[in-house]
């Protein structure tokens, strides 16, 4: 039987609007379309970007929403940081969740479907992304480990890990792609996907032969553009969304749910 995962990101907590939305109201509707669709999901990751400031309010009302959610337990959502995260503001709040021997937020699961690798790639002080020798050397670990137990990784980040071929994003992923890409292809025949955001629009994939998927923001949402201009990003009245993802031994299969248009389905049954 498939594990079912829902992959949520981006979800930038704040009080104020952002490019005309609303994140807060915006990350509700998420979580109710998801109690409503989707409450019998094993795991729920949000890949970072949890606020849009790093404040210490942002992360007290995420804690609030997330308690007044009733996910607990396996459904209670694994929480990545991103470039617009501050790691100790949200230990701060989130003081459970696991931190490596070097104290960045990173640890692994094991699930039904195999281990999942919860990765911190987040670096003070800039927007790009950094995976740098010390946290690579613990990767390597986890990835060995897995490999001699004979159990899948799949791996949870929150920049993208390689080139998208769209300039405004690519300045900003992860500085160490050729290191971090050679450590996955020495493991290619234990990692089965990447799941990452950072984007905000909706990516599929391979790297180095790994899949990979992403969705877009839940609050504003981008528009991929190839001008190669680095500092032209497309925004507007787009449709936010998660995935719903299903892993396991066959595979990965990920559905897109543009949460905002659920009102709009009409259904026909015989």
């Amino acid at each position: 039987m498939a594990l079912k995962l829902v992959h949520i990101s981006d979800i930038h907590l704040d009080p104020a609007p952002i490019l005309g939305h609303d994140p807060e109201e915006n990350f509700a509707r998420c979580l109710a379309d998801i109690l409503r669709d989707h409450g019998d999901a094993d795991r729920i990751v949000i890949t970072g970007d949890l606020t849009h400031r790093g404040r210490a309010e942002s992360y007290a009302r995420l804690a609030a929403m997330l308690e007044d959610s009733g996910l607990a337990g396996d459904r209670a959502p694994r929480l990545l940081i991103g470039n617009h995260d501050d790691r100790e503001t949200f230990v701060s709040v989130f003081p459970q969740t696991p931190r490596d021997g070097d104290g960045y937020i990173q640890w692994t699961e094991e699930t039904p479907a195999g281990v999942f690798v919860y990765m911190d790639t987040a670096e003070a002080g800039t927007h790009a992304g950094h995976y740098c020798a010390r946290r690579r050397a613990w990767l390597d670990a986890q990835l060995s480990a897995a490999a001699r137990d004979g159990r899948a990784a799949y791996l949870f980040l929150h920049h993208n890990p390689g080139v998208i071929h769209v300039a405004n994003a690519d300045r900003i992923g992860i500085v160490q792609q050729p290191e971090l890409l050679a450590l996955l292809l020495a493991h290619r025949d234990t990692v089965r996907h990447l799941f990452f955001g950072h984007c905000h629009y909706t990516l599929s994939g391979s790297l180095r032969g790994i899949p990979f998927s992403a969705p877009r923001s839940t609050c504003h949402v981008c528009w991929p553009d190839f001008s190669g201009i680095a500092d032209r990003m497309g925004h507007g009245a787009l449709a936010p969304n998660y995935n719903v993802c299903f892993v396991d031994d066959e595979g990965v299969v990920v559905h897109s749910i543009d949460f905002l248009d659920a009102g709009k389905v009409r259904w026909l049954e015989d």
